[in-house]
């Protein structure tokens, strides 16, 4: 794509072998250009990573939406036996909040896998970063109209425009990785919760049940 060739034309044209640095030197444009890489293709797999949790979260709150769902009809039809009124409304207002919780874990699950709005509009420390042309879709599409204007871009980017934009492609991933790894444990909490709310009031159904039956 387009940034693996703003890389390897950066990269080819710095030159061989660097020689040993101090620990106190600057990195010189090529190492720049590698580290900034390396940490690119790291924020990469660890969006990759979050959003496969946010998956396992979203898929668990499925299940235990499904599992209230199951508990609520009998409740609401007042076909279960051994419930008077009072035990009936408190073991429906355990289930209502596992399901009010469950619902906001599947909203802040949901956010890490997508946001509504782009990261320039999502966080105030974007405001006033240069534009990450190629490396950012939302920069490049924004500014470009036509292949031709992406192309001419790709071949003539400087050395300096290609170390600005990885860099504030980098803040920028950074922040939505914070962002989103905030409302991944959000969700899990909410989830964590409303798996409380469920075990106790199917708990308390079965022992009310079963203790007047016997």
């Amino acid at each position: 794509g387009g940034t693996s060739h703003s890389w390897e034309r950066a990269l080819t044209q710095t030159g061989g072998e660097n020689p040993p640095k101090e620990e106190s030197q600057i990195p010189e444009f090529r190492e720049t250009l590698e580290l900034l890489k390396w940490h690119l293709d790291r924020n990469d797999q660890r969006r990759a990573s979050t959003a496969n949790r946010a998956s396992v979260v979203l898929s668990a709150a499925a299940i235990l939406l499904a599992g209230n769902a199951l508990i609520v009809s009998p409740l609401l039809t007042r076909s279960v036996t051994g419930l008077n009124s009072v035990l009936t409304a408190v073991f429906g207002a355990g289930l209502l909040v596992s399901i009010a919780l469950v619902i906001v874990s599947l909203v802040r699950a949901s956010g890490v896998l997508v946001t509504l709005r782009t990261s320039r509009m999502t966080f105030a420390a974007t405001r006033g970063l240069p534009s990450a042309l190629v490396f950012n879709d939302v920069d490049t599409l924004s500014q470009l109209a036509t292949f031709d204007d992406f192309r001419d871009v790709v071949t003539t980017q400087s050395y300096s425009a290609i170390i600005k934009a990885a860099q504030a492609e980098l803040w920028i991933g950074i922040l939505q990785h914070r962002h989103r790894y905030h409302r991944l444990r959000a969700a899990v909490w909410a989830l964590r919760w409303a798996a409380v709310a469920f075990l106790f009031s199917v708990t308390g159904i079965v022992i009310t049940v079963l203790a007047n039956r016997f």
